[in-house]
Order: structure tokens, then sequence, then C-alpha cells
């Protein structure tokens, strides 16, 4: 694997923020009356996959809706299919090679660059984001400028069956759905909406593998593709009716987009990163702008998501940065700009495989494609581009060819370094999802200029594309045909270390152990993904778990955790020594996660109960409230906290957490039952009737109701 760096000198983070304060005071035009900003983002959604774009199979009554009330913009493109580089350049208006994040996980957003959530935060607005997946996650940049930026992605370590711990199988991005990321972002809504607010929500569900909960699963069991868009639509319905029941939505700018769309087996790509087709470049853009101005028109011009952040500030009558490839986006057809040239790209084959690059240009309604195979396209005629017309038209393609290095040498930055040095722990999740199949860590100088060397990934994609579906098979518990697949995938490259990883989990899950346990012997010891000699030794471990020898499973995740301590590992441990009620040596490894993490709040609460469980009460509370100040909006803290100090006999205290647990996830039976009889051991019967008539309205079969029902029979 290599990372890429660049020469040269850049101003420091000081100077850069003086700079752009200095120039923006005065170039500010008059000031206007602030409004709230709401940017929106369903990751992997294609445009022509939503009701107001054309599509009638679609469910987006929220979306159509919305864009009832703004303008649509129907030629939007994302400059490269992938999910933090193109956030990236929503956040700083700048394309991939000049805010220098080129591919998830290998990059990260640079504290030189200048995204929108610290511009207004200098405005003083208040900031705060919640986001679905990894790739988003604060050790990548994408955080500066948010005052709350909530990353808790959820099941991330393991699966309980009664008193074994089986760790998880690791085949996609850790992730959570829409509506936990709402409950990370509305209560925080709720706090702070009487101020002028810039808020970002980002659901991660129509990204791969697909798994839209009811009744999604089941109205588009034919395209859970478009069920995970429904999904999302729907959950993003509750947001805006809460900010149309605060009283805000008229003076908030609502943004709707997507970082990227899904090949869906167009020119043979199922999922996306690896082709910069208008599959995966065209992208829906939706802006209601302020009291619903504008409302109802629809943009034909093509338009870049670089033109988020212009937008927002020209409308604020803040001056951008001089630095931005963003246009302020047209509100009418009247403004139209024929030359606009909007740059593309996917160096992510190169970086991930070692295959060759892609880099394009949409100008005057024309694509042209720069890589080992080069294409043109005439989109007005050939939306899906089909027919490559470069053979035809060689004098344009040159013309073409051209513009886009200009392009290049205009933008090009000197001394730009977005690489980043990544932990270990990190790239072998990276390579054992395989996302990225080669090996090294080389580094090397990179020069912004057109590449036309290696394998045109066009001739690969079929390969990824098999790939794909072998992990959506696994996901699906679809084992024997995952298997099928692999076996074709193996004759042709045995020794690929991202198959034999599915193979052997494949055979783990049909209870091959022993087949299973021969393959990981026999793995060389250089490799690496989820197969070096630590995660051998893991899958081992889960190999034990199965058979239901913990001890010996112990000893393999310790001997693992001995090569290579990582906070996944140390949490594995804890909660295997959970299971057979060892405190000792479950607090041990708990003290470790947070050696790692001091905010990881699973092991900030289960070592909160570890102290109250010895009566180590002083302890006990203080890791309760580190929990919630670490993660305020975190529903399951409140509850733990309020349960400890419903043990201590403050009633009172345990009342108020259950409240806000309750607050924060509506349909938290437990915690509404702890409210009740927490009303009930307070004498509060008429308030302990009334939380109860509220369970049962939302679980009125729940056996928490009923055994609620019993505490006014036998208080």
């Amino acid at each position: 694997m290599k990372m890429y760096t660049f020469t040269g000198h850049y101003l420091s983070r000081f100077s850069l923020l003086l700079l752009f304060f200095l120039i923006s005071a005065c170039q500010t035009k008059d000031k206007v009356e602030p409004f709230n900003v709401l940017l929106v983002t369903f990751d992997t959604t294609r445009a022509d996959h939503i009701g107001v774009y054309g599509n009638p199979n679609a469910h987006t009554p929220v979306l159509d809706a919305l864009a009832k009330d703004s303008v649509l913009y129907e030629q939007a493109v994302t400059h490269i299919p992938i999910t933090l580089p193109s956030h990236s350049s929503m956040m700083t208006g700048k394309v991939p090679f000049t805010h220098g994040v080129r591919d998830n996980g290998l990059f990260t957003l640079s504290a030189e660059q200048l995204t929108l959530a610290e511009i207004l935060k200098q405005h003083d607005y208040n900031t705060a984001a919640s986001i679905g997946s990894f790739p988003l996650s604060s050790q990548f940049g994408i955080n500066q400028g948010f005052d709350y930026y909530n990353e808790h992605i959820t099941q991330k370590y393991e699966d309980i069956h009664g008193d074994r711990t089986i760790p998880k199988d690791r085949l996609f991005f850790d992730e959570r759905t829409a509506a936990q990321v709402n409950d990370g972002l509305m209560p925080w809504i709720e706090d702070n909406h009487q101020k002028p607010f810039f808020t970002w929500l980002h659901y991660f569900d129509p990204h791969h593998p697909h798994e839209p909960p009811a009744p999604y699963n089941q109205s588009f069991i034919h395209d859970l593709y478009l069920g995970e868009i429904a999904y999302s639509d729907e959950s993003l319905g509750s947001v805006i009716n809460q900010l149309k029941r605060l009283g805000v939505y008229d003076n908030t700018m609502i943004i709707f987009t997507s970082d990227h769309g899904e090949g869906n087996g167009e020119h043979n790509e199922s999922t996306h990163s690896l082709l910069i087709y208008n599959a995966t470049q065209h992208v829906p853009l939706i802006v209601k702008y302020p009291n619903q101005q504008f409302a109802g028109t629809r943009i034909k011009n093509w338009v870049g998501l670089v033109d988020i952040l212009p937008t927002v500030l020209s409308h604020l009558n803040i001056a951008p940065p001089e630095d931005i490839q963003g246009h302020v986006l047209a509100t009418n057809n009247e403004q139209n700009n024929p030359d606009r040239e909007l740059y593309l790209e996917t160096l992510s084959p190169r970086f991930s495989r070692g295959w060759g690059e892609q880099r394009g240009i949409i100008k005057n309604n024309f694509k042209y494609i720069y890589g080992p195979q080069k294409e043109l396209y005439n989109l007005t005629d050939d939306p899906r581009e089909v027919k490559n017309i470069l053979d035809d038209n060689l004098g344009l393609a040159q013309e073409f060819k051209q513009d886009l290095q200009d392009y290049l040498d205009e933008y090009q930055v000197t001394g730009l370094n977005a690489s980043k040095s990544i932990s270990a722990e990190t790239l072998n999740t990276l390579r054992g999802l395989g996302y990225i199949q080669s090996t090294g860590n080389a580094v090397e100088t990179f020069e912004e200029k057109l590449n036309d060397a290696g394998d045109a990934p066009q001739l690969h994609v079929s390969t990824i594309s098999t790939y794909s579906e072998t992990k959506n098979l696994l996901f699906q518990g679809k084992y024997i045909q995952a298997i099928q697949l692999l076996d074709g995938l193996l004759a042709s490259d045995p020794a690929n270390l991202a198959y034999l990883e599915l193979k052997i989990q494949a055979d783990i899950k049909l209870g091959n152990l022993s087949t299973a346990k021969e393959s990981l012997e026999n793995l060389p010891d250089d490799s690496y993904g989820t197969l070096t000699a630590p995660n051998r030794l893991s899958l081992l471990a889960k190999i034990a778990l199965i058979e239901g020898d913990m001890l010996l499973a112990k000893n393999y995740f310790a001997d693992a955790e001995n090569l290579q301590q990582t906070e996944a590992g140390q949490y594995q441990l804890a909660k295997l020594y959970q299971a057979e009620q060892n405190n000792e040596k479950q607090r041990k490894h708990l003290i470790n996660v947070l050696k790692f993490n001091s905010s990881n709040v699973e092991a900030l609460n289960d070592l909160a109960i570890n102290f109250a469980l010895n009566n180590e009460i002083v302890e006990a509370e203080e890791n309760f409230i580190n929990a919630i100040e670490a993660h305020p909006y975190h529903q399951l803290s409140h509850y733990n906290y309020g349960t400890f100090l419903y043990s201590m006999a403050d009633l009172e205290s345990a009342n108020k957490q259950f409240k806000r647990a309750i607050e924060l996830q509506k349909n938290y039976i437990k915690a509404h039952y702890a409210l009740i009889e927490t009303h009930v051991a307070l004498g509060q019967i008429m308030d302990a009737e009334s939380a109860l008539q509220e369970l049962a309205e939302l679980a009125p079969n729940s056996p928490l109701y009923l055994s609620a029902k019993e505490l006014f029979t036998n208080p």
C-alpha cells in the first residue's frame, strides 16, 4: 500500500484562518438576517432513484414535498464517487486535488483546510453533525468546525449468545441506521434551535449491503436499494417535522444531496468508486432557500457539489475563501454558464488495486474521461454513456484533454499534505474489507498530471462486482452460493487474501470448522487485512467459541492481543470476562480500552457497572458521569446512570435520568418501565399512571407493560 504526500510550503493553520477573516471582514457585504442551515446527505443515492427526479417506483414523499418548497438542480454531479473525499468537497468548496482527500481511510482532511462549519462557527453559529458510518469518523478530519460531532457507530464489537461472546464478521464498513443518526442530532436541535445553527445529517443506509427495516424490506423486496432510500426519506421526515414544530422550518436553508450514486450493474459496476460514469456521478441536489424563496424552480445546467459552500455563504452575504472552485448556484435558468467546467476523478483503482486512475471533465454537455482507456460522450444524446464517440471526434477529444490539463494546472496546490499516517488497525480493517488489495507502505511524491499508466479499471470492474456480490450473499446468509462465487474468484487468483478471508468466513458459517482452521493454519506469515497473525488468532478464537471451548477462545484472544493490542480486541476480552463474571479481569481490559479511546461510551458504561457491582460507588458514579459528558445524547448512558441512582435510593435524580433517556429515544421501553417504577416508589401515583398510559400506547403487548401494570396492584 502506497501513501501519497505533496512537496512544497503551505500556510500555517493560524495564518490561513487570519488571512481568510481579514479578507472576509473587508469583503463581507451588508449583513443579512442569519438563517439556519441543514445539510442532509444520503449516501450512495442516485438522482434517478428519487420520485421528484422522475422515478415512478421510488417512494420518497418527504423529498418530493421538500422539492416543492425548493430549487431542484436536475444535473448535479459529485466530483468523486467516494464518501470522505466527496463530503470534503461539499465542506470546502474544493475539488479533491485541492483539498487533498482522494480516498476513504487513506487520507485525512488536513487542518489547513477551511470548512463551511468553521466559517459559520466564526459567524456565531452553533454547529453539530451526526454521521452514519466509519469513513466519516472524526479521525479523518471531516469534523472540523463542529461543536458537537456525533459519530457513535454502534454494533462495532460482538454479538452475545447465552454465555458466549461471538465476534462479528466485518464484511462492510461499520454503520448505524438513519433513525440512530437522528437520535444523535435531534435532541441537539431541540436544545439549540433558539440561535442560528448549522447541522449536518448523514444517512448511510442506501450504501450496500441493502437491509431496509420493515415495512420497506417487504414492500421493496425486489429492489432493496429503493427500500433503503425510502426508509431514509421517512427518517428525514422526522427531522423536518421537528423543524416545523419548533417554528424554524421557514428560516432554515435545507440542502439535500448525496456523495455519489451507485453503479447497479451499469458499465459492469455494481457499486461505486472505480469508474466515473453518470451512474455514480449524477446525484440529487435540492435546495430549500430561506422562507421558500424560488420555490418550484428546476435548474437544467450542470452544477457540482463544490457549489454548496459558496451558495450558503452568498445568501448570508459572507465572502467565500478565494481558493475554492465552487460557484454560487443559480436560482433561475437565465443564469446559465455553458462554459462551466466540472472536474471528476477517481484515483481509488490506483491506490487500492494497483490499476490505472481516471480523471474527467464535463463541459458543454460533453464528458471526457482520461486514463488507460479514454472516452468521450455526448451527454445530451447519450446520458447513460453507452456510445464512446472519441474515435469519431479526435479533435474535440484533444481539446477536452487540454482543458483537463489546464484545469489541473490552474488549481494545483503546492505544499498540500493530506495523506494520513493511518494506524495498522485501520489499514488492516480496510484490507480486511477487501477495500485495499495491495501491499507495502512506501511514500511517494504525488504530482497532479494526467496519467494513463496501468490497467484500465473498466477491464476489471466485473471481478470487483462479483466480489461485492459474494459479500452480499454472505451478509444475507446465502453461504453455499457465496462459496460457489468464491471458488470461481480463487480459481483465477488463488493467493488473493480478500477472497481467502471470505472463504474462511463462509466455511465457519456453514459449520465447516475444520476446513476453516486448516485454511487459517496454512496462510503465509505475512498475510494482511483480517488475516494478519493476531487476526488469524482471533478467528481461531471465534471458532473455539462456536465449539463451546471458552478457555481455548480466551487463550487465542490473549495471544492475539499480546502480538498487537487493539481497542476492539481489549473490549472483546472484557466482554468474555464479563460473561464469566470475572469482574477483576473485565475491569483490566476495559481500562485498556479507555487508554485507546477515553470516550468509548460502551467501555465507560461497562466500567461504571463493574465498579457498581463491586460497591465502589464513587468510581462507578464518576464513570457514569464521564459517559454522559462524552456522549450527552446517548440514551443508554442516561438509563444506566438512572438505574444506578435508583439503587442508591436517589429516586428524584433517577427519575430525571429516565425521563432524559425517553426524551432521547421515545420507544425506549425499559426506560418507560423504570420511570413508572420510580414514580410509584416516590408515591407519585398520578405521574405513574400517566407514564403507564404512554407505555400502553407505545407497547401494549410488551411484557414490561404487563409488569408495570402489576406495580399498581402490588406497590
